[in-house]
């Protein structure tokens, strides 16, 4: 790959690196929370231990997260803990 193009794709990987982490908002972890929130009552219902398990994992990463003071980590964790639980 020439320069030319080099230039131009750390460029665009930059911006989107930039643009994930300007994302991350007070108000996008208050939507991530209040969805889990609502997930884990659905999973309360169906499947308790499933529910426990997620439980787990979110107050481990969010300790981690606090820990850290790092508002990414913490979107981060709970995008993984929203995958899991809609796989």
């Amino acid at each position: 790959m020439n320069s030319f193009v080099k230039l131009p794709l750390a460029l665009v990987l930059a911006t989107a690196a930039t643009t994930a982490a300007a994302e991350c908002t007070d108000a996008m972890i208050g939507e991530k929370t209040t969805e889990i929130s609502t997930n884990m009552q659905a999973l309360a219902a169906t499947d308790p231990e499933k529910m426990m398990e997620i439980s787990t994992a979110l107050s481990t990463a969010m300790e981690a997260a606090a820990n850290a003071d790092d508002v990414e980590m913490v979107c981060t964790s709970l995008d993984e803990i929203l995958a899991d639980m809609n796989s």
